[in-house]
Formats: C-alpha cells, sequence, structure tokens
C-alpha cells in the first residue's frame, strides 16, 4: 500500500497535539505524565526503493506468447521478447519488445519510473511505426494513459499480472471514443 506522504503530513498537523488536536482545540503540550505516542508510518517509498523492486522482478529477458490483433481486430499468434533492465543511471526501467514471429512486426521501447511525490507510476513508450504513448499506475498493474499513432489518437488501458516469479500476463487494450475498448495483445510471459 503507497502512503502519500503529504496526506500523512496533513493528516499529523492536524491532528498534532501541539497545535489543534484532532477535535479542533488548542491543547497543551503533554506533560512528562502523559506523553504523546507517534503513530509508526510506513516508510516512504522512494523512486530508487520502487525500480529496485521492480528490476528485482523484471529485470532480464522473457518469452511471451500469444496474440497481437491489427486494427480490424484480427488475431494473429504471435512470440515476443521483451527485454528489461534498469537504465539511464538507473532511474528508469528499459523494456525493449520485440514481435518475433506472426503478422503484426510491432516492436517498442518503454521507460518506467516511480514519482514518489505522487505516489505513481509513469510509462513512455516509442514504437517503429512512429507513434508514442504515456500512461501512469498507481498500483505497477492497471496503466491507462493515451497514445499516438498511425490510428490517430486513443485512450489505452493495460494489464501486467505477475501471475508468479517468472511468470507475466500482460493485457492491452485501446479505444478510440473512450467508450468502446478493443484488445490490441494478449500475452503470456515467462523468464
Amino acid at each position: 500500500m503507497f502512503i502519500r506522504p503529504s496526506a500523512f503530513l496533513l493528516a499529523a498537523i492536524a491532528c498534532s497535539p501541539v497545535f489543534f488536536g484532532c477535535g479542533g482545540k488548542f491543547l497543551k503540550a503533554p506533560t512528562t505524565a502523559a506523553k504523546a505516542t507517534t503513530p509508526k508510518a510506513e516508510p516512504a517509498i522512494t523512486a530508487a526503493s520502487a525500480l529496485a523492486d521492480a528490476a528485482k522482478a523484471l529485470a532480464g529477458t522473457w518469452r511471451c506468447s500469444g496474440s497481437i490483433y491489427g486494427a480490424d481486430g484480427a488475431a494473429s499468434p504471435s512470440t515476443v521478447t521483451l527485454n528489461v533492465s534498469l537504465g539511464l543511471d538507473k532511474a528508469w526501467l528499459q523494456t525493449e519488445f520485440v514481435v518475433s514471429s506472426g503478422k503484426y512486426k510491432y516492436n517498442f521501447n518503454s521507460y518506467r519510473t516511480f514519482d514518489p511525490s505522487s505516489s505513481k507510476w509513469v510509462n513512455v513508450i516509442v514504437d517503429n511505426l512512429g507513434g508514442h504513448a504515456v500512461s501512469g499506475s498507481t498500483d505497477g498493474i492497471i496503466w491507462t494513459g493515451e497514445s499516438s499513432g498511425p490510428m490517430g489518437k486513443m485512450e489505452i488501458r493495460d494489464t501486467e499480472t505477475i501471475v508468479s516469479p517468472g511468470e507475466v500476463n500482460m493485457f492491452g487494450q485501446y479505444s478510440l471514443d473512450g467508450r468502446n475498448w478493443s484488445t490490441g495483445y494478449e500475452l503470456s510471459c515467462k523468464k
């Protein structure tokens, strides 16, 4: 669970016995007879710790099989290779996505990082069709955002589920109108 530092600080200040307390009345500082206890908070998640944790689970070469879907909705059985590593001085998790077989030769590079100030992940993708996408996630599983490419601008929604160590299922969707969603890919990946 991520705790937003700003929310924690606001709660700590609002309920601080030195200021107003949770009832809104001015309270005296605690005496030695009645010592205040400080609530324990989870340590803040930093970009470095979040990226390190993600790299432990995801870094390496993955072999994926499943389907890539064309603009017409037709599925093409495909194999994909993912190469995941820390890059740019360990500030970003880099992924190279390469379709090895199948009708649609789609490739992209993605760059993912964690912003501790918003407790959100950010993902930036550039692809071999001249397209790009930016998406975000609060849990590292469901990613939502926008892309632009040969099909125009669209909303995107990707789900990445770690089934077990060394196994990830990936499901991607897109919408041209924000209401109707089409499948872009369905993959099962193993290290």
